[in-house]
């Protein structure tokens, strides 16, 4: 399953309701839609700089990856994670360990097929306010960070508007937020907020085609 990302917010509003500064500002732009698909990079905080936002490139590779990305996409993609695999697969589960992020969005899309056609929606919160979603990530033999998001299971209130998938994008609220990035964290602190999600209540808008 594959959504797109939204984050319309400018980096004062986010640095002021969030607490938290760009380490590269010159790099962010606001997008109506992040489409994984392009190439995009992702506003995020990791577990190496909890007290900055940095840029990582959307689609996680190995750690220390020093070869051919487009050849690994194709074999692979790696956007969003399960719940189900982020624990057993190669590719996540020690960054699930020692790598996880914070992504800074303010929505994300979802669709509805109705017979033979699909409709898209845009999920946010009110006022458009920035949130967290529940990430993980690995650094390239370059220095390149890149990254992926973790799903878990669609709560009700998106049930009426997303008949293609079962899941949605695992949100990371505030009082979460130290203990995600917290290299230290116990694993069962980790297994909890993956296994009890939390329930927000969203703005959802039908998106013209």
């Amino acid at each position: 399953m594959t959504y797109s990302l939204s984050n319309t917010a400018n980096i004062s509003f986010i640095t002021e309701t969030l607490g938290v500064g760009f380490r590269y500002p010159s790099l962010y732009k606001p997008r109506l839609k992040i489409d994984g698909y392009k190439e995009q990079s992702l506003s995020i905080i990791t577990a190496d700089e909890p007290n900055f936002i940095t840029q990582g490139i959307w689609g996680i590779l190995p750690q220390n990856f020093d070869g051919d990305w487009k050849k690994f996409q194709r074999l692979k993609n790696t956007l969003h994670v399960n719940e189900n695999e982020i624990y057993n697969n190669i590719l996540y589960k020690e960054a699930l360990k020692k790598r996880r992020c914070l992504i800074v969005v303010t929505g994300f899309y979802t669709h509805y097929l109705n017979e033979n056609q699909i409709t898209d929606y845009l999920v946010e919160k009110d006022s458009l306010t920035p949130f967290y979603l529940a990430g993980i990530y690995n650094v390239l033999e370059d220095g390149f960070i890149t990254c992926t998001v973790i799903n878990t299971k669609a709560n009700n209130s998106l049930n009426s508007i997303n008949n293609l998938y079962e899941v949605m994008p695992l949100q990371i609220p505030d009082i979460f937020k130290k203990i995600w990035l917290d290299k230290n964290a116990e694993p069962k602190e980790i297994d909890y907020i993956i296994s009890k999600p939390y329930v927000t209540k969203f703005k959802i808008q039908k998106i013209a085609s």
